[in-house]
């Protein structure tokens, strides 16, 4: 069998006969003889005046009878039957000397030899369409039902064929069951139509002759496009490509049987693009498992699974094949089953299984959801990988990718950039929604409208419409920190050593946090910043798999930690009034302990953690309020920022102001946007209602004099 690209526009060659009816075709005709006297249907068709079904009688010569210009008189059952009889064995005879066969026959003939199928798999295949004919399908009335054993006795009858010859086409390890092509439930009776169930994408496809045999199931199986990343895309699981990219090469060599691997994460994050990645890499063809028909009929779990196992069939002989299975979660979820909705769950479980472990093609199972996939099935994978949503370094090349011809700033996509939740599939999209005003508007308002509809992608999936950037007000300045340790040995030590657990406590805006952006910048690498929302669920143990899965994350993108409100999690467990708090902690001090990176913890609340966290951290440095001559520099650098020409000197009046923060005169400089301030002393009277705002400020009779 022949696995040739598709042309980009493939001519395809009509049958002769498409779309004429070939009812009365002397090779139907002999099969609805079969029909009636092998299987004794010839009774309830000739009853003792007159024929039950009036226009099968009219095809079989009797329209004289049943038009009324014979007498009823004359009807004479016995008659009838034997003259019935001998048009069969006439039928039989010219058969036997020429065979003419339907168009639609010949049409499958030609399919099967693509497929490899023998003379009585075609046979099947070519009565199975058939008997959708008018007078074919009249003789198996809805009412009567069958099973296996008389769907092989009517084949017997009808094809003139062994019985055990039919029972062979027919068995579970036989290609039309194997693949897909027939599907026979065993155990349940329906109408014959229903019971012989044939691939519908054949009734059509059938009629065209392909260059591509997977062209005649293009409904249901899909080459896949051009991949439009590469391996330096995804520099997060470098080490997870090269291991399957030599495991595939391998079991491909050796023809090795069963191999799975299952991809998995959150939506939108390149799992499809990732997997015609790793085939292009590989230079083998990869066929996906179609998600809807070319009508837009979204396929169900029963059709996308006889897809995937029609697959396995055609490209199981070729080599250099994979196959992709995406949204795999409607064929494993328990509530799905296909259309026959009294299917027997353990029958398709048990075929899933049995699949999975001989499956001749090397697989690529993609899911958003592992939740809804049994354990049984889990375990059978091979290789698994979740591919979350991808480090800053991938999102500004994605971001680069997608934009390359729009004329905006490399400030904004540095600052899109540090989004975690921008995933691949929601820049293409924006991509695609903005590119008609690229050139029709100006660059920050096509920065503005490429926001825009980020930001409401962003905002339906629960995200944060904008990215959490941090602001300082400033060049963040080590000098001005007050700390109780030197912040510039602090900072050469963590540069030279690349490895370090810190405790930034204090009160709020000493510069914690900044700390944190500051050093990933001087460090040249990029920052992970967590809060206690995006790690605390309500479900459990999802809190500590969300632990575990920042700390992996900060590891494969080789970056500096950074946990805000890291006291929610390291509360001294003494006081616990729950045991999930105590597994909360316990998990958290067991990911620090095992993370061989730089890992700063800020909080506000030093005196309720717990000891054994304490322990942990290398160094535990208090940020406090400013001394008298930091905020002095501050204030003469926000007056020199904000344009202020007056040259007062406040420094007495600003030394009684004694909890000043940095974060103070970050604030201030903001509110200037909106309120301007044009004196030194608007400026100091700002800060000291900053002051006033703080418990501390309120505690304390604040008072100067200009």
């Amino acid at each position: 069998m022949e696995l040739c690209e598709l042309p980009e526009k493939p001519e395809y060659i009509a049958a002769n006969s498409r779309g004429h009816d070939e009812s009365n075709h002397p090779q139907v005709r002999l099969w609805v003889y079969r029909l009636l006297f092998r299987t004794d249907g010839y009774k309830s068709l000739v009853r003792e005046r007159d024929f039950s079904d009036d226009e099968l009688a009219r095809q079989l010569g009797f329209a004289d009878v049943v038009d009324g210009k014979a007498q009823a008189a004359e009807f004479d059952r016995t008659k009838v039957i034997a003259k019935m009889r001998a048009d069969w064995q006439e039928v039989e005879r010219n058969y036997a000397i020429a065979p003419v066969q339907t168009e639609q026959f010949k049409a499958v003939r030609r399919l099967g030899c693509r497929l490899g199928l023998n003379d009585v798999e075609c046979e099947i295949i070519g009565f199975r369409l058939a008997a959708e004919m008018k007078y074919l399908r009249d003789l198996f009335p809805p009412t009567d039902l069958f099973n296996l054993d008389k769907i092989v006795e009517v084949l017997t009858a009808c094809l003139g064929r062994d019985i055990n010859d039919i029972r062979n086409a027919l068995s579970p390890t036989g290609t039309l069951i194997e693949s897909g092509l027939i599907e026979i439930e065993t155990g349940k009776v329906w109408p014959f139509l229903d019971a012989l169930d044939v691939l519908s994408c054949i009734k059509e496809e059938v009629h065209f002759e392909h260059p591509d045999s997977l062209a005649y199931f293009r409904d249901r199986l899909i080459r896949a496009g051009s991949a439009r990343l590469a391996a330096s895309d995804f520099p997060h699981v470098a080490r997870d490509i090269e291991i399957m990219a030599r495991y595939l090469v391998s079991s491909v060599s050796a023809r090795r049987r069963g191999v799975n691997i299952l991809i998995h994460g959150k939506p939108g994050t390149g799992k499809s693009e990732f997997v015609r990645m790793i085939a292009a890499q590989l230079g083998m063809n990869l066929v996906e498992v179609a998600v809807s028909d070319r009508g837009g009929r979204v396929l169900d779990a029963d059709d996308r699974f006889r897809a995937f196992r029609l697959g396995q069939s055609l490209l199981g002989k070729a080599s250099g094949q994979l196959m992709l299975f995406d949204e795999i979660e409607d064929v494993f979820q328990e509530s799905d089953l296909g259309p026959r909705t009294d299917s027997n769950r353990s029958q398709r479980k048990g075929w899933v299984n049995r699949l999975m472990e001989d499956n001749p093609v090397p697989s690529f199972w993609i899911t958003n959801n592992t939740w809804v996939i049994d354990r049984a099935f889990l375990r059978r994978f091979d290789y698994v990988l979740a591919l979350d949503v991808p480090p800053r370094s991938v999102r500004s090349r994605v971001l680069d990718n997608y934009l390359a011809d729009f004329p905006v700033s490399e400030d904004w996509k540095r600052k899109m950039a540090g989004h975690e939740g921008l995933v691949p599939a929601i820049v293409e999209r924006a991509a695609k929604v903005v590119h008609p005003l690229k050139d029709a508007v100006s660059q920050p308002e096509l920065e503005r409208s490429l926001s825009r509809v980020l930001g409401n992608t962003l905002e339906v999936m629960d995200l944060p419409r904008e990215p959490k950037n941090w602001a300082n007000g400033g060049t963040y300045r080590l000098d001005v920190l007050n700390a109780d340790c030197e912040m510039e040995q602090v900072k050469d030590g963590l540069m030279a050593h690349h490895e370090g657990r810190i405790c930034l406590y204090g009160p709020p805006g000493t510069g914690k946090t900044a700390f944190g952006h500051y050093l990933a910048e001087v460090l040249d690498r990029p920052l992970l910043v967590k809060r206690a929302s995006d790690i605390v669920s309500p479900w459990l143990g999802m809190t500590e798999k969300n632990m575990a899965r920042m700390f992996r994350q900060a590891h494969e993108e080789d970056a500096v930690l950074l946990l805000d409100e890291a006291d929610c999690f390291l509360q001294d467990r003494r006081s616990a009034q729950h045991s999930w708090e105590v597994t909360e902690v316990s998990e958290m001090l067991t990911q620090m302990e095992g993370f061989a990176g730089i890992f700063i913890a800020s909080t506000n609340l030093m005196t309720s953690l717990d000891p054994a966290a304490l322990r942990r951290f290398d160094l535990k440095i208090r940020f406090d309020y400013l001394r008298s001559e930091q905020a002095w520099t501050l204030f003469e650098d926000t007056r020199a920022r904000l344009g202020i020409t007056d040259d007062l000197d406040m420094a007495s009046s600003l030394s009684r102001l004694d909890c000043l923060v940095p974060g103070d005169f970050a604030n201030v400089a903001r509110q200037a946007r909106l309120r301007p301030i044009k004196s030194s002393m608007a400026l100091l009277q700002r800060l000291r209602a900053e002051c006033e705002m703080k418990p501390e400020g309120k505690r304390r009779a604040i008072g100067f004099t200009a």
